[in-house]
């Protein structure tokens, strides 16, 4: 029985904005800028891009009329832009896997020399086309690869060969684009994989030469699977900038010849600027996102998979 008069102790108030919500806040506080920019600049563009895509009308008309999906079905009977897509897988694939192969080679050849004071100059010989502009390049090599007046052609004439028609031709536009852009982003993708390499630990080689092991079967048992974090995201980097490509294209053959190295992007800009298309030039964004979100979604269900983590 409690004593008349004793003071009753209150329990304090539990306080709303206590002190893991009060972090909690100055957190949400903190990345609400990034988050802004990322709404604005990103997701608005594409809910804009997608609603774009189901009106047609001129880039310059304030009205434009309500055709839902009738510009994609007019993409997919088109002759053209089934050509430009093929173009643009086959230089994606072209050119991602022939430069992931030249760079990892590449890397490991220069990880294993003992002159190390020489793999710097090599490195730095190798990484200097990327940090030239891809206009200054793609200018360089239009002169390069021209059939009349072109430097190698000059040296097969005067050799006794017959020239190559490298831009000039439909069969080799595009193969001759591929080349340029491995000779400018080899350095670039090499370097990083030169990067995970040095971060192999060395008693797992010391390992496998006390074993005996082949040097074939280091490679791909030890060296490949260390390093696979690394290819992946490179083998991710370069597909979606393979399908970015417009410089090139626009500075060199214009889509030509023939409509042989026509690209997605450039495609998109000249329906959009040149035609003033701004419907089907929506809608052909619209497919090159999907495009690059499907294969992004394949690339980590099915090559994430045997990717290596430490």
């Amino acid at each position: 029985m409690a004593v008349k008069g004793q003071t009753q102790q209150t329990m304090p108030k539990k306080q709303w904005l206590n002190h893991d919500r009060k972090d909690a806040l100055k957190g949400y506080v903190l990345i609400l800028p990034a988050i802004a920019l990322l709404c604005i600049f990103t997701i608005y563009p594409i809910f804009y891009l997608i609603g774009s895509s189901m009106h047609d009308g001129s880039l310059l008309s304030k009205k434009r009329e309500f055709v839902a999906f009738d510009n994609f079905i007019d993409l997919f009977h088109s002759v053209d832009f089934i050509t430009t897509l093929k173009n643009t897988i086959v230089y994606s694939v072209g050119l991602v896997a022939i430069l992931m192969v030249l760079a990892t080679l590449f890397a490991v050849w220069v990880n294993g020399k003992a002159q190390k004071h020489l793999n710097s100059v090599t490195l730095a010989a190798v990484f200097t086309p990327h940090i030239v502009s891809l206009v200054s390049v793609s200018t360089v090599f239009l002169w390069i690869m021209d059939p009349q007046i072109g430097a190698i052609n000059f040296v097969l004439r005067t050799l006794g060969m017959k020239p190559f028609p490298f831009l000039a031709s439909s069969k080799t536009a595009l193969a001759s684009l591929i080349g340029m852009m491995i000779w400018k982003s080899l350095g670039y993708y090499s370097l990083l994989i030169l990067a995970a390499l040095q971060g192999v630990p060395k008693d797992i080689y010391e390992a496998a030469e006390i074993d005996d092991s082949p040097k074939i079967r280091v490679f791909f048992r030890i060296t490949l699977p260390m390093i696979s974090p690394t290819l992946f995201f490179t083998t991710i980097v370069a597909t979606i900038s393979s399908f970015q490509v417009f410089e090139t294209v626009n500075l060199m053959t214009q889509g030509g010849p023939v409509n042989s190295t026509n690209t997605l992007v450039y495609l998109i800009y000249s329906d959009a600027f040149k035609y003033l298309k701004l419907g089907p030039a929506s809608a052909e964004g619209v497919v090159l996102l999907g495009f690059v979100g499907i294969l992004t979604i394949i690339y980590f269900a099915f090559l994430g998979k045997k990717v290596h983590y430490q």
